[in-house]
């Protein structure tokens, strides 16, 4: 999410089609859960069998996001010559960023789940230990075994390692941001790192080399980079379209959602950026205030939307009318609630985030670069 030109429907210095795509992709998977939280069984009973379809799908948003992830993190490393304190940097920045909002969405978990199991005749209190909820502070519940608090936590984890290991990646290979495709010893870098993930989607590896390994999902992360990178760099084109080629030909044959998922999303990302689309599309008001507050909803739509339905069917009971109605009112609850949460939690923890620079001394790159890269997270 970043940079623009003479378009910017929030903020001129961001990419448009990448927020909408945040509150298309958050949306998705808070329709899902509505769905899989049996909120919904009379409507999806009466409703025809492609409309639940379409909703079935909506985990599939979590693909889009590590898509996204890819390609933002990319453009906000590409302005530094990535060292061990720019990647320590790096990471406090995002945790700056992230972990506020997830540690309150912590919070509204199990507050709301003692407040449900207080009024909820017969429901059971949910049990948490200490070290499950110190592991989940940082994000290593999954790596733990620990049983997860909220059903979209373990994204998290993903990400962070995400995060980690493509700025390692970076630093190890010493990138030259001044340099064709940051230097040939990046290039290869990032290279073995794509051989590496195709091990996991093909099938050729099945086991992880620990708990809530990234690895096995390591692929969407990099589609999502891949198609930042074949922006900058052009020549790279046949071997971006081969690994695209070798994962959605695989997904296929094997019916892996997520990878088609990821690819199609890296394809649109990448064909975007050929053609401008990238500061134009999905650039409608309502789309980008979901893409501003995509964070929170995301994190919070799952014990929020609980309590609505719940009160709302104790109100009128249930029948395929009222859980419709009731199904437009939680979305516009939940909405309502994240963009709260956005102003008061999130908002605050982006800006901090921002005063938090890689390096003491602000590299030798374009002043427009750095100040995209400043932003995109």
């Amino acid at each position: 999410m970043t940079k623009a030109t003479s378009i910017g429907v929030w903020d001129a210095g961001r990419f448009a089609m990448i927020d909408g795509l945040r509150g298309i992709a958050a949306l998705a998977v808070f329709l899902y859960h509505c769905n899989e939280g049996h909120h919904l069984t009379n409507l999806m009973a009466a409703a025809p069998a492609w409309f639940e379809w379409i909703v079935r799908q909506g985990h599939l948003g979590i693909a889009i996001f590590f898509v996204l992830s890819g390609f933002v993190i990319s453009h906000s490393l590409r302005p530094y010559s990535v060292t061990a304190p720019v990647v320590a940097r790096f990471l406090l920045r995002r945790s700056v960023r992230l972990d506020p909002p997830y540690w309150f969405a912590i919070a509204l978990t199990i507050g709301m789940a003692a407040l449900s199991a207080h009024v909820v005749q017969g429901k059971e209190p949910l049990s948490i230990s200490m070290g499950q909820l110190v592991a989940h502070v940082f994000y290593l519940q999954e790596a733990l075994g620990f049983r997860e608090i909220g059903p979209i936590f373990w994204t998290l984890c993903q990400e962070v390692q995400f995060y980690l290991i493509y700025a390692l990646l970076l630093a190890a290979t010493r990138n030259d941001p001044a340099r064709s495709m940051q230097g040939g010893a990046t290039a290869i870098g990032v290279a073995v790192a794509a051989l590496i993930s195709l091990l996991w989607p093909l099938g050729i590896v099945t086991w992880e080399p620990w708990r809530g390994s990234f690895l096995p999902l390591w692929h969407c992360f990099l589609l999502g980079a891949g198609a930042y990178w074949m922006w900058q760099y052009p020549q790279m084109a046949v071997y971006y379209f081969s690994y695209v080629a070798i994962l959605t030909l695989s997904a296929a044959f094997k019916l892996d959602e997520v990878t088609l998922a990821a690819g199609l999303t890296a394809m649109t990302l990448w064909y975007a950026t050929t053609t401008g689309g990238i500061y134009r599309w999905f650039s409608w008001r309502w789309l980008q205030f979901l893409g501003l507050i995509s964070y929170s909803l995301y994190l919070t739509h799952n014990p929020v939307s609980g309590a609505l339905f719940r009160i709302g069917y104790g109100l009128t009971g249930r029948s395929a009318l009222t859980e419709a109605f009731w199904w437009a009112m939680v979305i516009l609850g939940c909405i309502l609630f994240s963009a709260g949460m956005w102003w008061l939690i999130e908002r605050l923890s982006l800006a901090l985030a921002k005063r938090i620079n890689l390096v003491a001394k602000k590299p030798a790159s374009s002043p427009l670069l750095l100040a995209d890269a400043a932003r995109t997270e």
